[in-house]
């Protein structure tokens, strides 16, 4: 096996592993919240931020699975109807755009990221919110290149 396809394989599973712990970090963090307040009368100060947080990881981390797998929402009603022999074609250049729309939410969100940076605010125990903000541009950069490199060389899902 290449070396390429080791490093390929230890991303995808640690793709997995960070959905998977964040989605567990999530439900204890909401559980112990909502313990503390029911029983002692308060909660931790910063759980309902990283609550928030985590969402958003969760979310872009989601597409980044989904687009991975090919189990994202597609509007293609265009290509199931088009003959066999024109299929992988229309798929290709719906992967294509699909890519090219990622870069640009990729761009979009960078900048986005730099002014976060810039505010400098902290969105919980002297996290800064960029930090936490900066899956956006880069789950839109993995969705861009996975959808690319299907456009470019096709993809066993395409036809």
């Amino acid at each position: 096996m290449s070396i390429l396809v080791k490093l390929h394989q230890c991303l995808l599973k640690a793709e997995n592993l960070l959905l998977v712990t964040i989605v567990l970090s999530l439900i204890m963090i909401a559980v112990a919240q909502i313990l503390m307040r029911n029983v002692m009368g308060g909660g931790l100060l910063w759980a309902d931020a990283y609550t928030r947080i985590s969402v958003l990881w969760i979310a872009m981390l989601g597409a980044m699975l989904a687009s991975r797998q090919r189990n994202h929402i597609a509007i293609d009603i265009v290509v199931q109807r088009l003959p066999t022999r024109w299929r992988g074609l229309a798929q290709r250049i719906s992967n294509g755009l699909t890519g090219l729309v990622c870069f640009v939410a990729a761009w979009f969100s960078s900048d986005f990221l730099l002014q976060e940076f810039a505010y400098a605010d902290k969105a919980f125990a002297d996290i800064p919110n960029w930090l936490c903000e900066a899956i956006i541009p880069f789950a839109f950069i993995v969705i861009a290149l996975r959808y690319s490199i299907a456009a470019l060389i096709g993809d066993k899902h395409s036809a």
